[in-house]
């Protein structure tokens, strides 16, 4: 009989951590083929091992044999070459904007694939947005010709505040006809049935990207500053997006600036710091003098947008400089409550504000300054993404989703 307590095992947590480490090789690097020598050095995982999970993943079509790879600059035998199958699975995204729905869907290495678009009225009940992510869906496969059962899941991302443990959307304030406390995720689970359903807030969405195109984020905290038509934000922790009981984390647009300003944000207060610095304001600040508006370098302009206000004031307008002072100010006691609540090492600003500019940046840092708690305002990295918002939400749930496919252990244990 078989001495078996001899016989050398590898332990099955260790086997299943090496086989992700390989797979995520594939996954994660712009090179395509890798021979198994290749991983095996770049892993240092031993040749044996890297060929047995290499195998492993060929045989459950994740992995796919390409033939023969380039000989060594030292010549010798061809090696074969492996490749991520980024068809193994694919994923459908769906973001609900303000008015309108767009969903598209994506293969494993995140490359977009097909993409549709609908409107929604502001006024639409929750059955009528059912209704019509329904049939997004279905006219985006058929268009696309993938097959419904290659797909693994739909993650979705809105405003509004999001439960991430439960799927439930607690409060939206852009369609008031919804009501609160919707049970989002169980409601996609009826009616995309097989599909993982993943509901995300937007900004923790485009949040997610950050840690997908900068692995050096893995060890940081990290806030993410989602400016659009409003603002909110997303704290990463050691490559973790973190939440909270009330889903409130990162909901600082609502933070108040400037508690003596008249206009009344959609929330029902007043001086919201989305409001304080939202497009719509900066441009009627910078037509209220028409004699310096017609006299800057935006007074020929026929439509300004704030990312005009913002490079002209880089570029040196005076009045546009003015302008943009006062934002930076608004943005200089956002920092401030964010710094001094959660201390993060590295702010990115996404979005609109992301064309901010080296004297954007530098504004903000003036106005940060304070001997006390902010003696040096170069602790803290203040970064732009100008990436398109909608797309970093896109690309950073959808990596969150591939994630969850990979989780999947019986992916890691060998072939019956």
């Amino acid at each position: 009989m078989a001495n078996t307590q001899n016989k050398a095992a590898l332990p099955k947590d260790l086997k299943r951590k090496n086989r992700k480490e390989i797979l995520k090789v594939f996954q994660n690097s712009q090179k395509e083929d890798w021979s198994l020598a290749e991983l095996s050095e770049l892993t240092g995982i031993s040749r044996a091992t890297v060929t047995k999970a290499v195998m492993s993943f060929v045989e459950k079509d994740i992995l796919i044999y390409r033939g023969k790879g380039n000989s060594t600059e030292i010549g010798g035998k061809r090696p074969d070459v492996y490749a991520f199958n980024k068809e193994y699975q694919f994923l459908a995204y769906m973001n609900i904007g303000i008015g309108w729905m767009s969903m598209a869907v994506m293969d494993l290495k995140l490359q977009e694939l097909k993409r549709v678009r609908a409107d929604i009225s502001v006024n639409s009940s929750l059955d009528e947005m059912i209704g019509v992510s329904r049939e997004c869906y279905d006219r985006l496969m058929r268009e696309a010709e993938i097959p419904l059962e290659r797909v693994y899941g739909l993650c979705i991302s809105t405003s509004g505040l999001i439960n991430q443990e439960t799927g439930s959307l607690q409060h939206i304030l852009s369609y008031k006809n919804w009501g609160s406390e919707i049970p989002m995720r169980e409601i996609f689970e009826r009616e995309f049935p097989g599909l993982v359903i993943m509901v995300e807030n937007v900004a923790r969405a485009a949040g997610r990207a950050e840690l997908h195109y900068h692995r050096e984020f893995d060890n940081k905290r990290v806030f993410t500053l989602f400016t659009h038509r409003g603002i909110s934000g997303c704290l990463i922790d050691q490559g973790k997006v973190q939440n909270s009981r009330n889903s409130l984390i990162g909901e600082i647009g609502h933070i108040i600036v400037c508690p003596e300003d008249e206009d009344i944000c959609r929330c029902g207060s007043r001086g919201c710091f989305e409001n304080m610095v939202s497009e719509e304001r900066m441009v009627q600040r910078l037509k209220m003098f028409p004699e310096r508006f017609s006299g800057s370098a935006l007074g020929t302009c026929e439509e300004i947008r704030l990312r005009d206000i913002l490079e002209a004031a880089d570029e040196g307008d005076a009045y546009a400089r003015e302008i943009v002072d006062e934002a930076a100010g608004y943005f200089a006691i956002a920092f401030r409550n964010i710094i001094l609540t959660v201390d993060p090492e590295i702010i990115v600003i996404q979005g609109r504000y992301s064309a901010g500019g080296d004297y954007f940046r530098r504004k903000i840092s003036e106005y940060l300054y304070n001997p006390a708690y902010f003696p040096n305002t170069s602790d803290w990295s203040f970064l732009y993404d100008e990436e398109d918002i909608w797309k970093l939400a896109e690309i950073g749930l959808s990596a969150a989703m591939a994630e969850d496919l990979f989780q999947n252990r019986e992916l890691y244990k060998d072939s019956k």
